[in-house]
């Protein structure tokens, strides 16, 4: 009985031996799963980071040239509007202010000419003040 229950016993053990290298085995498949996934994932990790740097690059460019973009496109919107705006201001002219300009032209000549003449007025009448004392001066001579 003694070697009976000895066998058992080593049975028993082969089988608990057996039984932990199939585990041992199996947590060495885990283990290499493991680090294959754990390399794969440092992997992804270090091409999400790069597509990320990469994105946030492309942004940069984007902000700069899209700022650039709108200041030409703000300086080029207000040239435009500049241009309309004058344009807009030789059309508005119409006939009645450009009738009024000519009045004014024509009564900054008349009142030239009433000037011309009121100075030529002046001039005569002091000639006729110097006539006519003259005139007297020599009566009384």
């Amino acid at each position: 009985m003694a070697e009976q229950l000895l066998e058992q016993m080593i049975s028993k053990i082969d089988q608990i031996t057996a039984s932990l290298d199939g585990t041992i085995a199996q947590i060495n498949n885990m283990s290499s799963a493991i680090n294959a996934m754990s390399q794969k994932f440092s992997e992804e990790t270090v091409s999400l980071t790069e597509n990320i740097r990469l994105i946030v690059e492309v942004l940069k460019q984007f902000r700069t040239r899209s700022s650039e973009s709108m200041q030409e496109l703000s300086d080029e919107f207000n040239s435009k509007l500049k241009d309309l705006y004058e344009k807009k201001v030789i059309e508005s002219i119409k006939e009645e202010e450009i009738k009024a300009i000519e009045d004014i032209k024509n009564a900054s000549k008349a009142v030239a000419n009433n000037v011309y003449y009121a100075q030529l007025l002046t001039i005569i009448q002091s000639i006729r003040e110097e006539t006519n004392r003259i005139i007297q001066a020599s009566f009384r001579t």
